[in-house]
């Protein structure tokens, strides 16, 4: 028989031989993975959503600067250049006002706001299409429309499908006529699009309000020139305002999502994944050294019958590799079934339709970090038991 097989039954002997140990060491491990798999698999969604979808929504990515109305257009032509050269500046382009239009073929009774979709901004469609290049007269619909009758004194839902492929006519403040075709249905998941939006090609936007501007004096929309700059990320903004102060009167876009609360979910999620990983590299540390350092007397006296460091190295290292792997797996497994039928389920229930919602999911790399951990942890307390065990009089060993 080869030492390679007497390694082999020395380990599945060492296995069999110590059941309750591997029991609990196989216990500890299964619901520590599922532990920590479940934390780190809501904390990544969480952490990633957090900086694209709040601090870097586009209200937060967004500054405006305004011309006076005497402003000529070559000095804004030259400035909008300028502009477009300076780092961390994206796009500028013209910021269309809100227009309040009432529809007149009584599909709809309340006031809506026709605005236009920033750029960099994407609202999620989900029936019909959005506008095609250079399309006009066409409209993009909230899913759910709240209406309400001033006559009836009734508020009502109007699904925004209803009105898919259907032509409606607005009137503006100066009674101009607008008919647009519903081309399709955006959610207002996204705090800059609400329920009381309808979306148009920016183009038409600024041709109706353009219109009224040059036969009214009307104090609902503004005669001064404003432009938006689209700045590469919200911790850029204050930067770009400074540089472009000189140019003409410079603000924040007013951010319309709060991303504090989700910023202290975050902070508990890390807090308690800190916790775990502390208590499972703890928990691995001192079970696996008072379970290998019992048998200290064991490896010793392997090592009188001859089996060298590194083969009783192999022993205890195989054994408890053995059964983590084995006991990882399990708790992958588990998971797994747990984010399915439960997490993903109370998550939707809680974060579904609003800008913030996701699902969880369980990365390989958070597998591999587990893997490893609990390699690391197995490997130094393996080496010091075997260090430990080479310490003992083996003379004296052999008399008792």
């Amino acid at each position: 028989m080869c030492i390679r097989d007497s390694l082999n039954i020395l380990l599945k002997t060492s296995i069999l031989s110590n059941k309750l140990l591997s029991v609990i060491y196989c216990l500890f491990v299964v619901v520590s993975t599922i532990l920590i798999l479940i934390t780190i698999s809501i904390t990544m969604p969480l952490s990633e959503n957090i900086n694209s979808k709040v601090r870097n929504h586009i209200s937060n990515r967004e500054a405006v600067i305004e011309f006076n109305e005497n402003c000529k257009n070559d000095y804004i032509t030259e400035s909008i250049d300028e502009m477009k050269g300076m780092e961390h500046i994206k796009a500028v382009y013209r910021m269309s006002p809100q227009l309040t239009v009432t529809e007149q073929t009584g599909v709809l009774n309340d006031n809506y706001k026709f605005d236009f979709i920033h750029t960099g901004s994407n609202p999620v469609i989900t029936q019909g299409r959005t506008f095609k290049e250079n399309e006009t007269e066409v409209a993009v619909v909230p899913e759910n429309l709240k209406d309400f009758d001033i006559e009836n004194n009734t508020m009502r839902d109007i699904p925004g499908k209803n009105l898919l492929n259907k032509s409606l006519v607005f009137t503006d403040i100066c009674n101009n006529s607008h008919k647009v075709k519903v081309v399709g249905v955006y959610s207002s998941t996204d705090p800059l699009y609400s329920e009381k939006q309808i979306l148009i090609p920016q183009n038409d936007l600024n041709k109706y309000t353009d219109k009224i501007l040059a036969n009214t004096t009307t104090g609902d929309l503004s005669k001064n020139k404003s432009y938006i700059i689209l700045v590469d990320s919200a911790d850029n903004v204050d930067e770009v305002i400074d540089d472009v102060q000189h140019l003409g009167a410079t603000y924040r876009q007013q951010s319309l999502i709060d991303g504090d609360k989700y910023s202290v979910a975050l902070y508990i999620l890390i807090a308690i994944l800190a916790f775990f990983i502390t208590m499972e590299v703890l928990g691995f540390f001192i079970l696996l050294k008072n379970n290998i350092n019992g048998r200290t007397k064991e490896l010793a006296l392997y090592r009188s019958l001859g089996y060298k460091s590194n083969q009783l190295f192999y022993i205890i290292f195989s054994e408890h590799f053995c059964i983590g792997v084995f006991s990882i797996i399990i708790g992958l497994i588990i998971t797994l079934i747990l984010n399915s039928a439960f997490i993903n389920p109370l998550i939707y229930e809680m974060l579904g339709n609003t800008i913030m919602e996701m699902t969880v999911s369980i990365s390989p790399i958070n597998v591999a970090f587990i893997f490893l951990l609990f390699v690391a942890v197995l490997l130094i307390v393996c080496r010091n038991s075997v260090k430990r065990s080479e310490k003992i009089d083996l003379t004296i060993l052999l008399r008792q």
